[in-house]
């Protein structure tokens, strides 16, 4: 920023790196002329994925384009580093344009704006609740007014080989299509909102802001936000949140500074150190606040539809974990006392 390079850096919102993209634009190129582009790939621009539930995931043309040098994308680099040279650089593109998938047609999916995050955009946080079906959670624009708890009781079993390809394996085997397996739920808590009256947009960074308590010391915290067909029964990967409880302490954005900020998401107003003196082990079986943020996305959910979280303390379909043979049990816990929630940036639209 000191220097005032600009940059063109392109990200996907299924790359393990969307987050830096965003962040790196943020707090080290914007506002010295550099551009933000985000399109619905994974790592490398590799695959088309998560555009929506009916829509084929597959290898994408900006790949196969890159690899030879013919991309438009290529030849608008090229022009706009030729550009900034000159006294009046082309101003025909704004600063960040990004995709928002499973948009329907009467929503554009292609958007262009000037800073990070989008104005337009409001914060909603969606409270879990008692299920009136019963089983798991469910949504409510208000706190629940009597306690709740559910269980996720689950062991892990030291394993090399996983069911499906993450957004991180896809970073590393970068041939590889990304292959969520959603129907793993053996050992997931699932919170279903009622079936959306509206199209809801998500563009940005969705936070968790929840109560546990673990039997042990420690916890690993794995929540998808999914797509859910309550017809068809068909689900959708739209973003995921993983955190270590043992790094639970938060700051303010506010009291952010050195090289921290770098990895400070413009959209989360707290922050953690990952210090070992800000290390703290759970007292077990005591509730906890724990805050932590997913990986930035830009998604519709379209009107009939219902978000889904799918929460665990294991994943064995895409993380290799470390071996735990004794069962453990991760209680989330809510009601007027311990206020959990999902915070959503988002957009109502009724059409």
């Amino acid at each position: 920023r000191e220097c005032k390079i600009p940059f063109y850096i392109v990200g996907g919102w299924l790359d393990g790196s969307a987050r830096s993209s965003i962040n790196m634009f943020c707090h080290a190129a914007g506002g010295n002329g550099s551009r933000l582009l985000l399109g619905p790939w994974t790592h490398g621009g590799v695959q088309h994925a998560c555009l929506g539930p009916s829509q084929k995931s597959e290898y994408s043309s900006f790949h196969k384009v890159m690899k030879v040098g013919r991309s438009k994308l290529v030849a608008e680099v090229i022009k706009y580093f030729l550009s900034v040279g000159s006294e009046q650089p082309s101003g025909e593109e704004q600063a960040i344009t990004y995709f928002t998938m499973n948009a329907p047609e009467c929503i554009p999916n292609w958007r262009h704006i000037d800073s990070w995050p989008p104005e337009y955009l409001q914060d909603t946080a969606l409270y879990i609740t008692a299920s009136h079906q019963g089983g798991g959670g469910g949504h409510s624009l208000d706190p629940s007014p009597a306690e709740s708890r559910w269980d996720v009781e689950f062991s892990v079993q030291k394993s090399e080989v996983r069911r499906g390809n993450s957004r991180f394996h896809t970073m590393i085997f970068v041939g590889d299509l990304l292959k969520y397996k959603m129907h793993k739920y053996e050992d997931h808590l699932l919170v279903d909102s009622q079936p959306l009256d509206c199209h809801l947009e998500i563009t940005g960074t969705p936070y968790l802001d929840i109560w546990i308590q673990s039997s042990d010391v420690a916890a690993d915290l794995i929540c998808y936000l999914e797509d859910f067909d309550p017809v068809t029964g068909k689900v959708n990967y739209v973003t995921e949140g993983v955190f270590r409880a043992l790094h639970r302490k938060t700051y303010p954005r506010s009291e952010c500074r050195g090289h921290f900020r770098s990895s400070l998401s413009p959209d989360v107003p707290f922050w953690h150190t990952f210090a070992e003196k800000d290390a703290a082990q759970l007292v077990p079986n005591e509730p906890t606040r724990i805050q932590f943020e997913m990986m930035p996305t830009s998604y519709c959910f379209q009107k009939g539809s219902c978000l889904r979280l799918a929460f665990s303390g294991s994943d064995e379909a895409h993380f290799l974990h470390d071996e735990v043979k004794e069962k453990r049990i991760i209680t989330l816990c809510s009601g007027p006392e311990h206020k959990s929630c999902i915070h959503l940036p988002n957009k109502i639209y009724r059409l």
